[in-house]
């Protein structure tokens, strides 16, 4: 531990020395304000995302933006092994990401990138990585920085507004001054906003909030008991008293919050436990899904201290139908749900003008 510490603090010291004397553009991604509130999307893959460059993008994209969809999120993979080894795929060699930022910026969406480490067969979950011994933790962090700054240079060239530095990562939060590190560096070659993507339950433990321009959380709060009837009023209860807390947190640490990630699976569930994946389609879980998705998109919104939110998740092209069955946001409730609240806004106002984006002041 003594030897990660002390290559980290030797880290800052060196991108301190670089972003004083190399680096003074005029200006930067971040120079653009961001809007009133970000619409995003998710758009999923199976494996590890060539179909972000396929032609089933470019029309998703394009079927997007008629139900009030502005932002898209995409998450290239990196894999990752019990032994600290992390395992990428350069974008150099992935031109179906360039292909994938070019249909965006064809159809007017703007990007969140939002870099994932693909666990399965290693980890349980991405908040279970961790690992042994000094030279496993290491060895991920040397091997996560080469993957996290490749893709930060991609999202520079592109001119990508948006990146998150980790997602979910929840038992590698204690090696703060190794995080602290390699955000330093990633400021160092991408000018955009950077965000952490928190799960829902330790956005409070991120200790490095102050070092990022967004607070983002991987939004699956709890809404209801095991069991009980999701009706409009018990929802909207429970989002007052979460958001209440949100902009308690925001207030704090002068940061708006982002919504990295929401969603709600088709399960009698998803009130209660909102990030299992369990499928149930009859017909009282329907209503309830449409319930809980009306009431996000009702309640999240800048006044709330929210900067927007990302649903997950769309896959592209009809031939992945079956791979999404779990949270589809192709379903028809929750298009009717998108095209009622967002694609009203769109219809109402041609897209609302650039707005910035400030953490909500003292009720």
């Amino acid at each position: 531990m003594r030897r990660l510490l002390l290559l980290s603090t030797l880290l800052i010291a060196s991108v301190s020395l670089v972003l004083a004397t190399d680096r003074s553009p005029a200006t930067t991604i971040a120079d653009t304000p961001l809007p009133g509130f970000l619409r995003g999307m998710t758009v999923s893959c199976p494996r590890w995302g060539p179909i972000w460059g396929e032609p089933a993008m470019q029309e998703s994209l394009r079927e997007l933006r008629t139900l009030g969809v502005q932002w898209v999120a995409v998450h290239p993979y990196a894999g990752v092994r019990r032994d600290g080894s992390v395992r990428l795929h350069p974008t150099a060699e992935t031109p179906f990401l360039d292909r994938a930022a070019a249909f965006a910026a064809a159809e007017g969406i703007d990007l969140f990138w939002k870099p994932h480490l693909a666990y399965w067969g290693s980890f349980s979950w991405r908040g279970a990585i961790q690992f042994r011994s000094e030279t496993e933790w290491e060895r991920f962090f040397a091997g996560y920085r080469e993957f996290l700054l490749d893709q930060a240079r991609f999202a520079e060239r592109h001119g990508l507004p948006l990146l998150a530095v980790g997602t979910e990562l929840d038992a590698t939060l204690h090696h703060e001054t190794a995080w602290r590190a390699l955000i330093a560096e990633v400021r160092s070659v991408y000018s955009g906003r950077l965000t952490y993507a928190a799960n829902w339950d330790a956005y409070h433990r991120v200790p490095f909030w102050d070092a990022l321009d967004l607070i983002g959380i991987q939004a699956y709060f709890p809404l209801a008991e095991e069991g009980a009837e999701v009706t409009v009023e018990s929802i909207d209860a429970a989002w007052d008293i979460r958001l209440d807390a949100l902009r308690t947190f925001s207030r704090r640490l002068d940061r708006p919050i982002l919504f990295t990630e929401i969603g709600y699976a088709r399960s009698s569930h998803a009130a209660s436990q909102p990030w299992l994946p369990a499928m149930d389609s009859s017909a009282q879980t329907l209503q309830a899904r449409r319930v809980l998705l009306d009431a996000a998109l009702r309640h999240l919104r800048p006044q709330n201290g929210i900067a927007g939110a990302f649903w997950w998740k769309w896959m592209p092209g009809e031939e992945l139908r079956g791979h999404d069955g779990d949270f589809s946001m192709r379903d028809p409730e929750a298009r009717a749900a998108l095209r009622g609240s967002w694609g009203q806004l769109d219809r109402a106002s041609q897209r609302p003008g650039p707005q910035s984006v400030t953490p909500p002041t003292q009720d």
